[in-house]
């Protein structure tokens, strides 16, 4: 089997980041192959020989720009070094970060936008990105609860409680990008601290009552 070139790995992965920015900024209407060609510095028919069309450019983008984020969360589930606790609010940390800051997470939206048009893109994200969050996180869950550090709880209605607030502060805060006041309108570090501590409350299981 012939291995892949080294040269056109690194070109196909700088393409795709490229691309998502790109997306991300202009949209999926707004990207044109021939703007990004020259943004990259390349051949408008060297991006073609990477991606033969815009939507496969798209697709790829959606694919393949997650797999490093997946990694962070297992290896966080993974970490001996952390309590429960302690690793619940690693793995907060990085679903904001995720999906605040990073052009993947921020796709989103647009994702939303492009599925009726192309959708191999809602399926692939949902499944590679959106499903595979969920499940490490819930096993991290489920890990604790095995251990008698958290309380049982409904996984499908904790994933919700979870991922939902999150999922809405960032098109709040993509809706309101424009706005001066967007930071403290809403203010991600607190609401990160306050969405933890609630979850945390929550698998810590109802308050014993003081004995007398």
């Amino acid at each position: 089997m012939a291995k892949a070139d080294p040269a056109s790995t690194d070109r196909r992965a700088e393409i795709i980041a490229h691309g998502t920015d790109a997306f991300v900024s202009h949209g999926y209407a707004g990207t044109s192959m021939a703007d990004l060609a020259r943004a990259i510095g390349i051949q408008k028919a060297s991006l073609y020989h990477h991606f033969p069309s815009k939507e496969a450019l798209f697709i790829a983008c959606v694919t393949e720009g997650f797999e490093g984020a997946v990694q962070r969360l297992e290896a966080i589930r993974a970490d001996p070094t952390l309590s429960d606790p302690d690793r619940i609010r690693a793995a907060m940390a990085e679903v904001y970060r995720i999906n605040l800051t990073t052009p993947v997470g921020r796709m989103a939206p647009l994702i939303a936008e492009v599925a009726p048009k192309i959708p191999e893109v809602a399926r692939t994200f949902h499944n590679g990105f959106i499903a595979r969050h969920y499940a490490v996180v819930t096993g991290m869950i489920t890990d604790a609860v095995a251990r008698g550090s958290f309380a049982p709880v409904d996984p499908l209605g904790l994933q919700h409680l979870i991922f939902g607030p999150v999922i809405t502060l960032a098109l709040s805060r993509e809706m309101t990008a424009s706005f001066p006041d967007r930071d403290a309108l809403y203010p991600v570090d607190r609401i990160r601290e306050s969405h933890t501590d609630l979850i945390l409350r929550l698998l810590a299981g109802p308050a014993k009552p003081h004995e007398p």
